[in-house]
């Protein structure tokens, strides 16, 4: 298993996002995964998570989530991926109103079933309450920690899909 400290991590790079009047930058973090599907991102700066949807089964099939703005204004970002998974209805994770992330776990791994090489194969998010998931199953694949220090949070996605999540990185904003 990998662990990556938000606060320390090499991948990390601070957001091209506007954030005027705002004291933390929102730093992204990522891609872990495959190449193949199609990139995704938001293109307003995320403050604050409030649900995420995730159809599943041997793998993760999409994600989709909503979060606020700087201006406390709602966005909507997916869902990216197919309309697969083992359940008819996808499954919501919605935070409370003082609940944020702060660590998730995933894993990357083929799909032999379909000679997809990598894609994401399971996520489980960790809040300041709860833990939700695993979602999907972690059969032959690598495991990733993303614990964020210092209060920080999980605020946003972006990643590469198609039929499958292939890809997935992260926005924190540090407190």
């Amino acid at each position: 298993q990998l662990s990556i400290g938000a606060s320390l991590c090499g991948r990390a790079r601070a957001s091209e996002m506007s954030q005027s009047q705002s004291p933390s930058p929102v730093v992204k973090l990522g891609t872990w995964g495959g190449d193949d599907g199609v990139a995704h991102d938001i293109t307003v700066a995320p403050q604050r998570l409030e649900s995420i949807t995730i159809r599943w089964g041997k793998v993760l099939d999409s994600v989709g989530f909503t979060y606020r703005d700087k201006d406390k204004q709602l966005h909507t970002a997916g869902p990216w991926g197919g309309a697969g998974g083992e359940k008819e209805d996808p499954d919501t994770v919605t935070l409370g109103p003082s609940e944020y992330i702060t660590q998730v776990d995933w894993s990357v791994g083929p799909f032999k079933l379909k000679e997809i090489e990598l894609c994401i194969t399971s996520i489980k998010f960790v809040t300041n309450q709860a833990t939700y998931g695993p979602f999907g199953h972690t059969v032959d694949s690598t495991h990733y920690s993303l614990p964020v220090l210092n209060n920080g949070s999980v605020v946003g996605m972006f990643g590469r899909a198609g039929d499958y999540l292939h890809a997935i990185g992260f926005y924190v904003l540090p407190f």
